[in-house]
């Protein structure tokens, strides 16, 4: 039975595990990470993880919900003047929004399909519809910050087509080299035109 642990104690326990999983699945993957790799890297016995994690898979989730809310904060911070809501500013952050999708190892294994069926069946139902709620949030906060008509565009269109964004970046081997920069171009515009 793991021992207990302060608040303090815990707080540096949760950060050293999520430090060394980011490592190791940025490097492995879920599949080909083991506890016993994250548990030795934090420097805890594989019985304390489950005072923090469910499993593997959950802190994985967890992970890489930290880097899309990263990702994708921009699109909502800050004041954003009138001479900003454009559709070139708009384009040029959803550019670097994709470019740092791309460029995230934790994101481009959820274009695994072994990795996805791995953390899809070891997250609780209860965190996966959290996790939905919580991108429904960042649709309707996208809608509402950037529609400059005069009708809002519908939530499941804009969706569809984050969606798109999200499956060219993770397709890029599919795609290869001379499709994927005219695929990637394409879909940020598809997405552009719901707001401007």
């Amino acid at each position: 039975m793991p021992r207990a642990f302060s608040v303090q104690e815990e707080a540096s326990i949760r950060e050293l595990l999520r430090n060394a999983a980011r490592r190791l699945f940025a490097s492995q993957g879920v599949l080909k990470t083991s506890l016993e790799q994250i548990t030795s890297a934090a420097g805890i016995a594989k019985g304390s993880f489950y005072k923090f994690y469910q499993t593997k898979e959950v802190l994985f989730f967890e992970l890489l919900e930290d880097s899309q809310n990263r990702i994708r904060e921009p699109l909502l911070v800050g004041n954003l003047p009138a001479h900003l809501k454009t559709r070139r500013h708009f384009e040029k952050r959803v550019r670097t929004l994709f470019d740092q999708i791309c460029a995230d190892p934790l994101v481009q294994y959820m274009g695994r399909e072994q990795e996805l069926l791995a953390i899809v069946r070891k997250t609780p139902p209860e965190i996966m519809s959290a996790h939905q709620k919580e991108d429904q949030a960042f649709l309707n906060a996208l809608i509402k910050r950037w529609n400059t008509k005069s009708k809002p565009p519908i939530r499941d269109v804009v969706a569809a087509r984050v969606s798109i964004l999200l499956l060219v970046s993770l397709k890029r081997d599919f795609l290869g080299e001379r499709l994927f920069p005219h695929a990637a171009t394409s879909a940020i515009e598809s997405l552009t035109d719901c707001f401007f």
